[in-house]
């Protein structure tokens, strides 16, 4: 058995419940190896924006999480003596119900296939990014530095652009991304990339068509992390995740497996009021009551938001954008070995609230802002560069 590391900053994920209306404020608290301070945060509320307070260890120097901190106070420097309300019912939780973990299945059929040869080019995409790390972490170091030295503007992504190998005549470009994360001492590594496109390819000759269900869901998986780098939002709607003859167990593990590749902030899934409580009830027995969770905002929030509608048998997933793009056809979220109809197409954002969104009755919320600009590095006739880009992502081609 392994034993815990006392020279490691230890950190507990609270949830406190604001004591005038209840609403649940999420923050970590910080425990160091040596000295340790308490303290006091005065908190806006995010509901009713009454003031409240959080005793707390290291109250300086602990993530704040999605509270508004008014005011810090340390017990022996200087210590709260106001009288706004403490919060009271507070949890520790170790949930990881909402973390998202998206990841590019390199083993399953691909979907960026070269039209000349017909070959599958996203395991020789990845050799190509595997071969080239070590310029990409010197370029990363270069931007790294730039970048705390505030000579950038603010960006979300950090894109690789890379010359995909075949034998056909056309010129294959590669483009992986990670999420941008200014940390020093976190290291550059293969796995942390996601495969966002693949130039040269048509992806309607190879998605439109018959295919099992398992490789249309593992057609979606790669299209939500395509769609997260390139599109405003994502619409998933279906009204079955999973089937008659599925466990809860079985059902659970679609729903998080599905869940985990999506950005809560940017996702739309609408599905019936029964496979909502299907998740429920899947999560239930497991041992984690939805009420309870949710009465401290616990709850996975793309759950927390789904929208209901009993009338309709669609299946469509969209990349929502200037130019979307429409993944749609039979198929239910499920796997199986069972053959499905299946069509790609790109669109317009009008044409697809027209044709989509509005027979569905639904209402799309406004979708989150973007960063103005991206970091790409990729090679050139000098060696490999890194460069500010326009954009949340680079064009598409």
């Amino acid at each position: 058995m392994s034993l815990p590391n006392i020279f490691e900053t230890r950190r507990k994920n609270y949830a406190a419940k604001c004591p005038h209306c209840g609403e649940p404020h999420h923050y970590t608290e910080l425990k160091f190896p040596a000295v340790n301070d308490r303290g006091t945060w005065v908190i806006k509320c995010n509901a009713c924006g009454q003031p409240f307070a959080i005793d707390l260890r290291n109250p300086i120097e602990s993530p704040t999480g999605n509270c508004r901190v008014l005011e810090r106070y340390d017990d022996e420097e200087n210590p709260y003596a106001g009288s706004v309300d403490y919060a009271t019912d507070k949890a520790v939780y170790e949930l990881v119900i909402n973390d998202e973990d998206p990841i590019f299945d390199y083993s399953s059929h691909p979907i960026y296939c070269c039209p000349v040869t017909r070959k599958g080019l996203e395991q020789p995409a990845l050799a190509e990014l595997t071969a080239a790390m070590s310029d990409i972490r010197r370029q990363w170091g270069i931007i790294l530095n730039n970048y705390l030295a505030r000579r950038m503007p603010e960006v979300d992504h950090l894109v690789v652009s890379i010359k995909v190998p075949c034998s056909c005549p056309r010129k294959h470009m590669a483009t992986f991304y990670r999420p941008f994360q200014v940390d020093p001492s976190a290291s550059v590594e293969v796995e942390d990339f996601l495969l966002a496109n693949i130039s040269g390819t048509d992806l309607d000759d190879v998605l439109s068509g018959i295919h099992t269900k398992s490789y249309l869901m593992d057609a979606l998986g790669k299209l939500i992390v395509r769609w997260r780098l390139y599109k405003d939002q994502i619409l998933i709607a279906a009204p079955f995740v999973g089937h008659q003859w599925k466990s809860k167990s079985e059902k659970l593990e679609i729903w998080e497996r599905l869940l985990k590749q999506l950005d809560a902030k940017r996702t739309v899934f609408l599905t019936r009021s029964a496979t909502w409580s299907g998740y429920r009830s899947a999560l239930h027995e497991t041992g984690l009551d939805h009420d309870v969770l949710a009465s401290y905002g616990l709850e996975n929030q793309i759950v927390a938001t789904g929208n209901k509608k009993q009338d309709f048998h669609a299946k469509v997933y969209i990349g929502i954008g200037g130019q979307s793009e429409v993944f749609s056809g039979s198929a239910n979220l499920v796997d199986g070995p069972s053959m499905e109809n299946s069509s790609f197409a790109v669109s317009s954002y009008t044409k697809v609230i027209e044709k989509y969104v509005d027979p569905l009755k639904l209402s799309l919320p406004e979708a989150p802002d973007r960063a103005d600009h991206h970091l790409m590095i990729s090679q050139t006739d000098d060696g490999w560069k890194g460069t500010i880009g326009g954009g949340p992502a680079p064009e598409l081609s």
